[in-house]
């Protein structure tokens, strides 16, 4: 074994990490206080005759001494060696004891206890731990149990060395689980605005369609405005009369056009910037009807769509992302109608929650596959690689963001059952 494979035996590369070195100052903290108790046992115990008077007092000053130098706050970052001194005198104290008339056996056991219980509650540095050892050997150089003090420091030694190893491969793990959370995050992301994309292109086609309604009557209301207009200035008595009318009835055109342009930026809006999304009140009879006028374009020719929307209270959300969710349920469902079929939607109070289900009489979902709808994969075909099932793990991810969760309930030739619950705030 190489010199260097020693020095990070003794020395672990890891502990020069700021965050590990935070995750040992939370241990030190937590296990310094076994040690106390540890120490105060052996000394409530002696108490008893199984080591002189003096010697148990000096084992429960030296646990009293550490327990308050550990409630003070400034010592907080030196836990760990704080431990390892409060360690050496108890175990130098009764290494001792046993020239004083001390129980052999006691004294050894109680040597071992504090050993063992600081270098496993306490994350003491291997050559933190082979020190601690040395001292045992050193204080009982003459008690005829050299031997014995040799191994126990050495087994202490090993101890520790493993149980940071095992606190660094813990702590590694961490940091790529860490890592895998934040890029399967992106990648949620990156989904969710794909998805976004795919919405935004459906919904402009639907806007190309309906956008040229209320702008046809606008340009003619206009027109039509300023001949009046023209005409009023001109006219007198029951004819002005008559005008007046018409720019009533004009007026009333115009503004339901601009309402309808109105509610066509808001669903842009709502549409746009998903990455941006805010917490807002919404109601979901209104994202369901949103949702289904975007998609109702696209689905197969013969679709019917019946929608059982009853009463529900208005949710704190993020419109857009669950708006998107719908579009991608939907889409779904348009894949598994083969001619004509039908797709109901309904939403309703149940035990506090608002539940939405969207069903279809599809084809419906193999039971092997629908025991694994939400595992997100990849598959290669045709040379490419293809993502499987993602659609359905972001949309899952979303609404359990908000507190709620989609459940899926299919028979394969038979249609599937999409039930969507949200959490009501009380």
């Amino acid at each position: 074994m190489r010199w260097a494979q020693i020095h990070d035996w003794l020395l672990p590369p890891l502990t020069r990490d700021e965050g590990f070195r935070q995750e040992m100052l939370s241990a030190s903290f937590r296990g310094i206080w076994v040690v106390v108790a540890m120490e105060a046992v052996v000394a409530i115990i002696g108490f008893t005759g199984q080591m002189p008077r003096n010697a148990a007092f000096g084992l429960l000053l030296s646990a009293a001494a550490t327990f308050g130098a550990a409630s003070l706050g400034a010592t907080y970052p030196h836990n760990r060696i704080l431990a390892g001194v409060s360690a050496c005198a108890a175990c130098v104290i009764s290494v001792r004891s046993m020239a004083s008339g001390a129980s052999m056996d006691y004294a050894l056991g109680s040597v071992t206890s504090v050993v063992l219980s600081t270098v496993t509650a306490v994350p003491l540095l291997p050559v933190q731990s082979f020190c601690l050892g040395g001292i045992v050997v050193a204080a009982g150089l003459d008690s005829g149990h050299l031997f014995f003090f040799v191994m126990l420091a050495l087994v202490a030694t090993a101890i520790s060395a493993t149980l940071m190893a095992q606190r660094s491969r813990y702590y590694r793990l961490y940091l790529d689980t860490l890592r895998t959370s934040g890029e399967l995050r992106e990648f949620q992301s990156k989904e969710m605005r794909a998805e976004s994309s795919g919405t935004m292109i459906r919904m402009t086609a639907a806007l190309a369609h309906e956008l040229s309604s209320p702008i046809g009557a606008l340009s003619s209301g206009i027109e039509t405005l300023l001949s009046v207009c023209g005409k009023q200035a001109q006219a007198a008595g029951p004819g002005q009369e008559r005008l007046l009318g018409v720019l009533s009835d004009l007026r009333g055109s115009l503004q339901d056009s601009l309402e309808r342009l109105r509610k066509m930026v808001n669903r842009i809006q709502r549409l746009t910037n998903l990455d941006e999304a805010v917490l807002q009140e919404a109601n979901l009879n209104e994202l369901v009807a949103e949702a289904v006028g975007l998609m109702k374009p696209h689905s197969p020719e013969g679709t019917r769509f019946d929608l059982h929307l009853q009463p529900v209270p208005n949710v704190t959300c993020q419109p857009q992302r669950l708006i998107s969710v719908l579009c991608s349920l939907l889409a779904n469902s348009f894949q598994a109608l083969s001619g004509s079929g039908r797709i109901a939607v309904s939403t309703t109070m149940r035990d506090s929650r608002l539940e939405l289900k969207i069903e279809d009489n599809g084809r419906g979902i193999p039971a092997e596959r629908l025991a694994h709808i939400f595992d997100p994969r990849f598959q290669v075909a045709d040379g490419r690689v293809l993502t499987g099932n993602w659609s359905l793990f972001t949309s899952r991810q979303c609404m359990i963001e908000h507190g709620g969760d989609i459940r899926i309930q299919s028979t394969e030739g038979k249609g599937t059952t999409v039930c969507l619950t949200l959490r009501i705030p009380s």
